[in-house]
């Protein structure tokens, strides 16, 4: 049996747990959803090796996706299933910033056809390992499309597609201060009153 409560504005559910505990009592686990604030997008150039991942600012939206081509084929002795292999690509939507480096960067890896570096960190802290890393995706890719959105109405956005090459990394990841602080800026200015939405 899973629940759902609102707590102090986020949910936490609540699952019971199956496994037999001493004397054959079982203990419900209390788990806590993922707040997709937490989730940034980090960015480098493949052959940039020698300087820091980057974030990209005011990101509002993105998806990392996976995908394969199941194809099913009828005989006489039953179905056989051939699978085909993985396509992965991260969706990424942003408010444009005035003259930021990593919106250039990306735009620039378009036109040239240059191999990105992309990771996604989970910035919560009770989600950290015990070296203080926080949890990641990486992968390497090629950006197939990069556009300047500017609608009347609407705040301008960047909107891009990276397909990734090869399977993404799961593992940990450290953040440096300086990017620390770019995550903690962006946070702020991207949410109402401050970065935990509460009076600044």
């Amino acid at each position: 049996m899973y629940n759902l409560t609102p707590v102090g504005g986020s949910f936490v559910g609540t699952i019971e747990n199956n496994h037999a505990i001493t004397g054959g009592s079982k203990m419900p686990e209390t788990l806590e959803m993922v707040n997709g604030r937490d989730k940034i997008l980090l960015f480098r150039l493949q052959e940039n090796q020698d300087e820091e991942a980057a974030k990209l600012v005011f990101q509002t939206e993105h998806t990392f996706s996976y995908e394969r081509d199941i194809e099913r084929i009828i005989t006489k002795d039953g179905t056989i299933i051939s699978v085909g292999e993985l396509e992965s690509n991260v969706e990424i939507t942003a408010i444009q910033a005035k003259d930021d480096p990593v919106a250039e960067m990306l735009r620039d890896s378009v036109i040239g056809g240059k191999r990105l570096e992309v990771w996604e960190l989970t910035v919560d802290e009770d989600a950290q390992d015990d070296d203080g890393k926080y949890p990641a995706i990486y992968a390497q890719g090629y950006l197939e499309s990069w556009e300047d959105v500017a609608g009347a109405e609407d705040e301008p956005e960047v909107t891009g597609t990276l397909n990734i090459e090869l399977e993404p990394q799961f593992d940990y990841a450290d953040l440096t201060e300086d990017q620390e602080q770019a995550v903690q800026y962006a946070f702020r200015n991207t949410t109402p009153n401050g970065g935990d939405g509460g009076e600044s």
